[in-house]
């Protein structure tokens, strides 16, 4: 019970607590499964399906952090990483790039976005690998306090 008399859910608290994080990625699978990770470590998340809805959370749902996959339909992550580097509002959000398609990663270099991701990860993720770079992108130290 708190001051007001009512009663709360405590959530449960992790390394990732306090950072909210949008995953976009067209594979629902993929969506669910990053969300989960982020989630299970205290994060809150944000999902985008496709290129469009990402841009509209990235600049109405204020996220710490993109997880952005290449290769999706319409609206391309690169095309995505471009719109995001290219806008005020969303050029300081720090990008990781999760993609199946390591090929793609040459054309987010050679477009006129800046500066470069800050991540950048190859599908499959597993848990370790993906909160170790997620962790290192947001400056969350690996001795964080879980409460």
């Amino acid at each position: 019970m708190n001051d007001q008399g009512t009663t709360e859910k405590l959530k449960p608290r992790g390394v990732l607590s306090g950072h909210r994080i949008l995953v976009v990625d067209d594979e629902p699978d993929a969506l669910s499964y990053l969300s989960t990770v982020f989630e299970d470590n205290g994060a809150e998340t944000l999902q985008a399906g496709d290129g469009d809805a990402a841009l509209e959370l990235a600049r109405n749902g204020t996220p710490d952090l993109i997880t952005l996959d290449l290769a999706m339909p319409g609206k391309s992550g690169i095309d995505v990483f471009v719109a995001l580097r290219s806008d005020e509002r969303t050029r300081h959000i720090p990008v990781c790039i999760i993609t199946g398609h390591p090929e793609l990663r040459k054309l987010i270099y050679e477009r006129p976005a800046s500066p470069p991701p800050e991540g950048f990860m190859n599908k499959p993720v597993d848990d370790r690998t993906l909160l170790l770079n997620v962790r290192k992108i947001l400056e969350v130290p690996a001795h964080a306090k879980r409460h």
